[in-house]
């Protein structure tokens, strides 16, 4: 999929999808982004907004519109489904969103078999395996966006304890994007130097599995925060 070529097409015109295309306009990486809703007027109202900041922006078209699009498309999004509610887990969604996706997956195939599927909505494990056999796909064209934005947590957290830029800090969350993802702090680094070494060599005074041990618990329970103060995340 070339650069600068590609149509995506955002299934779910949400907070989530259009925040997604919003970013990928300001990338410049789709030459059209088309967003797909329940909701035609939702959708309808989040492409011209978009249009609407184009003469700022990379050369992107924005339109609306039905699973049709997805015939020609490059890349499709899925970030539809009922959102986290305040007290509920991810795993709270599973069946709801589920069911929702045994009705979205199929009107997607039936106009491509050659879009790769990308899975945003939660739980993202159960929906990425739900779309694999529910699409027929081949594993490698079916792609959850699993626990990037928890690592993303982790290396923020830890740059901003540390005092260094989250971009210099490298290391992993794994497993389910959810209440029981794993940190691997023995492979962390700061400025490519292993943690052991890089605490041994800095000035501040502290505990650093302990420290380490809190820091996953805001990242662990990062959602719930956010979704108590603004309602959701994206």
């Amino acid at each position: 999929m070339a650069s600068k070529q590609a149509k995506v097409v955002v299934v779910g015109a949400g907070n989530v999808g259009a925040t997604y295309a919003n970013d990928l306009m300001i990338s410049g990486l789709a030459k059209e982004i088309v967003l797909v809703d329940a909701n035609p007027k939702k959708a309808e109202g989040e492409a011209m907004d978009l249009n609407h900041g184009a003469s700022f922006l990379p050369p992107c078209k924005v339109s609306y519109g039905g699973y049709e699009e997805c015939v020609d498309a490059d890349l499709v999004v899925l970030t539809a489904g009922a959102a986290q509610k305040p007290g509920e887990t991810r795993l709270d969604l599973a069946q709801k969103n589920t069911d929702l996706y045994r009705e979205i997956i199929p009107q997607v195939t039936g106009h491509t078999t050659e879009a790769i599927l990308l899975v945003v909505a939660n739980p993202v494990d159960v929906l990425t395996y739900a779309t694999l056999k529910v699409s027929g796909y081949p594993e490698n064209r079916v792609i959850g966006s699993g626990t990037l934005l928890d690592t993303s947590r982790f290396r923020y957290l830890v740059g901003k304890h540390c005092g260094v830029d989250p971009r210099n800090v490298h290391g992993y969350i794994i497993g389910e994007h959810g209440d029981t993802e794993v940190p691997l702090f023995s492979s962390l680094t700061i400025g490519g130097v292993y943690l052991e070494k890089y605490c041994l060599a800095c000035e501040r005074e502290c505990n650093p599995q302990k420290q380490l041990d809190e820091i996953f618990t805001q990242v662990k329970n990062a959602a719930y925060k956010i979704i108590e103060c603004k309602g959701s995340t994206y």
